[in-house]
């Protein structure tokens, strides 16, 4: 007697179980990218070569910015269950100063940027009390990139709903963290810079002109 062909919940089976049975220190999966990053954040002291180290976080750090942007639905999902914006902030706290301004930073940035791609990340991000703070951080650097960047994110989470009021703390927050007079010095400061890297960076200056416009446009804080 010929064997029957497999039904529809035998065929999904056989489609579901190499992802349930695949290693979890994978780089297709989330855990491999958080539990890396986690080293990174309380590593301070480097027992081998410096540069061959740093490039090899740079290398994690970008690998992870892709798979926020490219990979399934359910990679978000489980990053974001295993507290994976949290290892990102948790990263930017404990910056020093030679990587704040470096590609690493810049590439942080870009994993919480490609993480708000979609409406589940957005809103993970917008829920957390303190990460709108510890991005705007991010505007000490010197780093061009990464400061276009957070000012990209700045001014996207103006235009949601409850992002701009939380816009406006987390700069009268980056003033105190700044030492700043006034709010918005920095980025003030940064527009009637014209010397060194600043004579001729049109890029930064109009992402500091987006971001102060998309501030502006709701009033004192909505």
């Amino acid at each position: 007697m010929a064997a029957s062909p497999p039904g529809p919940t035998e065929d999904f089976a056989k489609e579901a179980k190499p992802f349930e049975q695949e290693d979890p220190n994978s780089i297709s999966w989330p855990d491999y990218y958080i539990d890396r990053v986690q080293a990174m954040a309380t590593a301070t002291v480097f027992f081998g070569d410096r540069t061959e180290e740093m490039s090899h976080r740079l290398t994690v750090v970008d690998s992870l910015k892709t798979a926020l942007r490219t990979q399934p639905m359910r990679f978000v999902t489980r990053f974001i269950e295993l507290d994976g914006l949290q290892c990102l902030l948790r990263f930017l706290e404990n910056l020093d100063f030679e990587t704040c301004q470096g590609a690493i930073h810049t590439s942080v940035i870009g994993c919480i940027k490609a993480l708000m791609n979609n409406s589940q990340g957005r809103a993970h991000v917008l829920a957390h009390p303190n990460s709108i703070n510890i991005i705007a951080q991010s505007l000490s650097t010197d780093n061009i990139k990464t400061k276009i960047a957070v000012l990209e994110i700045l001014g996207a989470v103006c235009l949601v709903p409850g992002g701009h009021k939380k816009v406006l703390d987390a700069m009268l927050y980056y003033q105190k963290y700044a030492c700043e007079r006034t709010r918005f010095q920095t980025l003030i400061n940064d527009l009637d810079r014209s010397t060194g890297v600043y004579r001729e960076e049109v890029h930064l200056k109009t992402a500091i002109m987006s971001f102060i416009n998309a501030a502006l446009k709701y009033g004192p804080g909505q």
